[in-house]
């Protein structure tokens, strides 16, 4: 049966992985360790480690278990934390860049299962990964510091951070100064599933370029279009809800695409509107921007829910397999409404939204699906000349004027 590691061969591990990792020359198995013995943590002595089988190797006498291998790996190498809600984080390193996940999310478990297999490999068995998880999460909640994740759209000091959520995990960050990519932001992002990356802005774009592609009858129409956009771009509300009317052949659902992804772009079309207020919270958090189509009316506990996410608010739901512990959704979002008729009824709602109709579109002057979205997404990474001046004026008022 195989020996367990000692203390000196999880801390060689630990340096080998972390070697690979960065792309350096792997020391060779049997190189003594360089790091000094208190630089990732208090092991315990030898003698002092558990020989019960569970999550070990399969051998027996003194060393250190799989379990002990992923907590090392991972203190090693990632900075835990946790959020206000307690949720726990952690923020890893991936070819050469800063990513960050939840410690229980699937990514995470796959870079520790990783960073193993380079190391001693072989897999770890699930009790072990499970083990580690559980204390990762202690870990981050208890020592780690505490700091907010963000979905999308972040603000620190006088600037806002939209995360391009690209392979790089790249953001613009917008500022009195005008705008700029940063490969490091200062707050942290997490990826939704869905979330589809935003083009990579370029400068001397013009907002008036954005009119061609939106079915706006009126220059006030238009402006309120932008205003909307321009709101979207904070990462905290009230924001205002838009609400588009108008028949048959509209291009409502069109016009609620391209303004949701110009801000948060996403796999799946705009979805038919829940009767359920939880789904609503589940779905705002996992996007920045809730759009909902072809909506025929609004239940008033739904009309309720959209008032509580324009302006800010949560639900509560009692956790799996608990009496005690409830599963809070806290949320404030960006929504786009559309629909034939006039679907906004009570005054609670109508006081935070935003009306435009549209008027159907001509045959001669219709485009396709096909010519439209490739057009749509050249020109998507072009408004930031634009939004950073837009920005900079709101941005320098709150500076003078908090």
């Amino acid at each position: 049966m195989a020996k367990k590691l000692t203390r000196e061969e999880i801390l060689r591990i630990v340096e080998r992985a972390e070697a690979s990792a960065a792309g350096k020359t792997i020391p060779p198995e049997d190189a003594p360790p360089t790091q000094p013995e208190g630089g990732i943590g208090d092991l315990g002595d030898d003698d002092d480690r558990d020989d019960g089988d569970d999550g070990d190797d399969g051998g027996g006498g003194p060393g250190l278990k799989q379990a002990d291998i992923l907590l090392e790996l991972a203190k090693a190498a990632a900075t835990l934390f946790h959020t206000p809600a307690d949720d726990a984080y952690a923020d890893i390193t991936v070819n050469g860049h800063r990513e960050t996940h939840r410690i229980k999310s699937k990514t995470f478990r796959q870079w520790l299962s990783r960073r193993y297999y380079i190391a001693v490999k072989s897999a770890p068995n699930n009790e072990a990964m499970t083990s580690a998880i559980f204390i990762l999460e202690a870990m981050a909640r208890f020592d780690g510091e505490q700091r907010e994740v963000h979905l999308r759209v972040a603000e620190s000091g006088n600037s806002i951070y939209i995360d391009l959520a690209d392979n790089t995990w790249r953001a613009i960050e917008i500022s009195a100064d005008g705008w700029k990519l940063v490969d490091t932001p200062p707050v942290r992002f997490r990826r939704a599933p869905g979330s589809l990356p935003l083009p990579e802005p370029v400068s001397g774009g013009d907002i008036n370029a954005l009119r061609e592609y939106l079915n706006v009858s009126s220059d006030s129409n238009f402006i309120l279009a932008v205003s909307w956009l321009l709101a979207a771009l904070r990462s905290r509300g009230p924001y205002p809800v838009l609400v588009l009317a108008g028949e048959h052949g509209a291009a409502k659902t069109s016009f609620t695409r391209v303004l949701r992804d110009l801000v948060d772009p996403q796999a799946i079309e705009p979805a038919a509107l829940s009767r359920e207020d939880r789904e609503l919270f589940i779905s705002a958090n996992n996007r920045h921007v809730l759009a909902f189509d072809n909506v025929s009316g609004i239940a008033t506990w739904i009309s309720d829910t959209l008032c509580r996410l324009a302006t800010g608010g949560g639900f509560a739901v009692r956790a799996l397999y608990t009496d005690d512990d409830e599963k809070l959704f806290t949320a404030t979002r960006p929504v786009i409404l559309n629909g034939i008729e006039d679907i906004v009824s009570r005054p609670d709602l109508a006081d935070r939204a935003l009306f435009l109709h549209l008027e159907p579109i001509p045959d001669d002057k219709r485009k396709t699906e096909k010519a439209l979205w490739p057009v749509i997404r050249m020109m998507s990474g072009k408004p930031f000349d634009f939004i950073s001046g837009s920005t900079d004026h709101r941005l320098m008022v709150r500076t003078h004027f908090p």
